[in-house]
């Protein structure tokens, strides 16, 4: 028997990362570069020198500049080493005995990332990032900008960047963190990770693993639940999985940043990738993964059919970031309105096609544009995707849907390339696509 109803939809795709990335030309896809300040201290006049190890002269200001930003690195290897082996004392031997209250954040971190199950941790001191001083905070206190790579067991293919702010202090010759949330020197934006706001839960299943509140436990396990129903439908259209998916379904605000915006109103749900270094020195990245951040005001009836649109997303972003708009909505429509017909709502989405193919029919003169994707068509622009998408797959194929698709996203955001896809997929311009799709209305 078919259902008349259908869930309430509202979500989105953000591409965001706790640092500012450059886009860079890479074989075989999309490189990331950080973007820092590349401030490097200069001598005082007058400043003593020493000759170095290579014979160039070095001046005590440089000197201790070198000396403080080692035991800084020492107190951040320090901090990972505990984490890792589960060390508690050795982790906090790194925190400031006298911040009562950074000790207790620290407890909490240290509980909640044990928690959660860490393959890997570490924190990179951003070098071209000049520490600077802070002087509400000690004498000497520096805040360091510091990259944070975790790699969750079981559920993330590889190590995932994090952009911190510390301010750490000297002092009997070691340095202490006296803050891990140092606005300025982490340039972030309101959303916290997960294990940063305070105590949580954790509930786990198969490849998928979900974060909420405390006492929000239920609604953790019911999401396990409705993502491993998802995740079937997203493999079988997408032919991709990653190796494990993280849900972050929380109650306090800063588990999600409020600039989120999609289609002139919050989205329910994102899809964040998971940046991940490509080289030693952590200064280029390619995506690995996602996790998906489900909105505080919707934890609770977020469903399957919103995490298939989210996982769809988080299944093509390691292919890049060079599709339409059109086809990156599009299709994780297309898969998420396949599930709803497959779940007693084909009455409902039989609707719903009706109403967009009227839409299209009546104002569809162009592809639904990027940057102007919900000024084009409103509300109603995710569902024109949908039925283009549709459209394709039913005339040519998923496998040469996905092929297509495969092709724009590692390539460049250039309409020339988009036009030759057409082409060489379908034999189709974009004019001759909108009007196959108004035809078929």
């Amino acid at each position: 028997m078919n259902g008349t109803g259908g869930p309430d939809r509202k979500w989105g795709r953000v591409w965001v990362v706790g640092a500012s990335v450059l886009a860079v030309v890479a074989a075989g896809g999309v490189a990331y570069g950080v973007l820092g300040r590349d401030e490097v201290p200069k001598a005082s006049v007058g400043a003593s020198v020493t000759p170095s190890a290579t014979g160039a002269v070095v001046s005590a200001e440089e000197l201790a500049e070198q000396k403080m930003a080692a035991g800084i690195d020492v107190a951040l290897k320090g901090r990972a080493a505990a984490l890792q082996s589960g060390t508690l004392a050795q982790f906090l031997a790194y925190s400031d005995p006298k911040n009562v209250k950074q000790l207790e954040r620290d407890r909490q971190v240290f509980a909640n990332l044990r928690l959660i199950g860490m393959k890997q941790v570490s924190y990179l001191r951003q070098l071209s990032f000049t520490p600077e001083l802070r002087p509400k905070l000690g004498k000497n206190a520096r805040a360091v900008r510091v990259k944070m790579l975790t790699q969750i067991a079981g559920i993330d293919p590889a190590p995932r960047l994090t952009q911190l702010g510390f301010a750490l202090v000297e002092r009997g010759g070691r340095w202490l963190v006296v803050d891990d949330d140092d606005a300025e020197a982490g340039e972030r934006g309101d959303g916290r990770e997960p294990w940063e706001i305070g105590p949580i839960e954790v509930s786990r299943g198969r490849g998928v693993l979900v974060i909420s509140s405390p006492g929000d436990g239920e609604n953790g396990r019911r999401l396990v639940k409705e993502a491993l129903a998802a995740v079937p439908a997203v493999q079988a259209a997408t032919k991709r999985a990653q190796a494990g998916i993280l849900v972050v379904a929380m109650a306090g605000a800063r588990s999600w940043d409020q600039t989120t915006i999609t289609g002139g109103h919050p989205a329910d749900a994102v899809a964040i990738p998971n940046f991940t270094p490509t080289n030693a020195e952590a200064t280029e990245y390619k995506v690995t993964a996602s996790r998906i951040v489900i909105n505080p005001t919707g934890r609770k009836k977020t469903d399957r059919f919103l995490l298939a649109h989210e996982f769809v997303h988080a299944a093509m972003a390691p292919l890049g970031d060079g599709a339409p708009i059109w086809l990156v909505e599009g299709y994780a429509e297309y898969v998420q309105y396949r599930l709803l017909e497959r779940s007693n709502y084909s009455d409902w989405v039989a609707g719903e096609r009706r109403q967009f193919r009227s839409t299209a029919r009546k104002s569809l003169v162009v592809l639904p544009i990027d940057g102007v994707f919900h000024g084009d068509y409103d509300e109603s622009s995710y569902g024109i995707a949908w039925i283009i998408v549709e459209h394709l797959v039913k005339k040519y194929g998923q496998s040469t849907v996905n092929a297509f698709y495969a092709e724009l996203a590692k390539g460049l955001d250039d309409p020339a390339l988009r036009d030759q896809a057409l082409l060489k997929y379908f034999k189709l311009t974009d004019a001759a696509l909108v009007a196959a799709v108004k035809k078929a209305s």
